[in-house]
């Protein structure tokens, strides 16, 4: 039987780095763009390029973003922060 996968919301650095690199990605962007982050796992998404997590983490933070992943599962994605932005956090795995 598959087991249910859950959508969680951060903000917290260390939690999303976590997250990432437990699944073998990288903080990454939508190439020629300044502040399209995406995050990459394996060769998914030819369109994006990875860079460091301080930048990552500075563009994420200037444009008040939020991290919705799942759990378990490999599904991210980059959204605006809505005053909700940490919801009860599943343990990275």
């Amino acid at each position: 039987m598959a087991s249910k996968q859950s959508q969680y919301r951060t903000i917290k650095h260390e939690l999303i780095k976590t997250w990432t690199e437990q699944r073998g990605g990288v903080p990454a962007r939508v190439h020629s763009t300044t502040d399209a982050l995406r995050i990459k796992i394996g060769n998914d998404d030819p369109l994006c390029e990875p860079i460091s997590w301080e930048k990552w983490f500075e563009i994420f933070d200037q444009n008040n973003s939020a991290f919705v992943y799942e759990q378990p599962g490999y599904s991210s994605k980059v959204v605006s922060r809505n005053g909700k932005e940490d919801t009860p956090a599943a343990s990275p795995r």
